[in-house]
């Protein structure tokens, strides 16, 4: 993936709290009084199709994000809901800790092209490995998938953790840790 330096990437805006009835036109109308809005983006729930309440808003530059956040966290402009705004990028560890998914549960007969197919639902799969065991050269119903961001990434943990992928197996999904060295893609 393209390694967005900080001061770049420093111009999105993630929105939290947002109604359901959101469109891209009151988002654009909301953040356009801080500046030049580029882009943005509602996050949806896959099973509804129904806006989450989060969103991605990318500003012109950094200073205009800053104003954007300053200017609409804890406020209210579409009613009861308070709204958080935060840049996409903080409270992160680092941009591949983030995006990794390691996942486990999964069946013996998983191809890549499965794999992609389950997390695609929720994002564009950047990459994916299963993991083979060494002994055997059987698939150990573990893999890792790598997400364009961590936006896709959390979607693809809260909404397919849990699920079960043949008789007696459930799948386990969590960000991969940046202390295995073998947990990036």
């Amino acid at each position: 993936g393209k390694f967005t330096p900080l001061s770049l990437s420093s111009t999105n805006v993630y929105v939290n709290g947002l109604p359901e009835s959101i469109t891209d036109n009151a988002l654009e109308a909301l953040f356009g009084g801080y500046g030049k809005v580029v882009s943005t983006k509602i996050i949806m729930n896959r099973n509804t199709g129904k806006p989450l309440g989060t969103a991605l808003v990318r500003m012109d530059n950094h200073q205009q994000a800053a104003a954007a956040i300053e200017g609409i966290n804890g406020r209210q402009p579409f009613g009861s809901e308070t709204l958080a705004c935060r840049f996409a990028n903080e409270k992160r560890l680092s941009s591949s800790s983030t995006t990794n998914l390691y996942i486990s549960g999964l069946s013996e007969d998983v191809t890549e092209q499965s794999l992609k197919d389950m997390f695609g639902k929720f994002g564009n799969v950047v990459s994916q490995k299963i993991i083979i065991n060494r002994n055997t050269g059987l698939p150990l119903g573990t893999a890792l998938v790598r997400m364009s961001s961590n936006e896709e990434a959390t979607a693809c943990i809260n909404n397919l953790q849990g699920v079960q992928t043949c008789p007696g197996r459930f799948l386990a999904v969590r960000f991969a840790t940046e202390k295995s060295k073998k947990g990036t893609v």
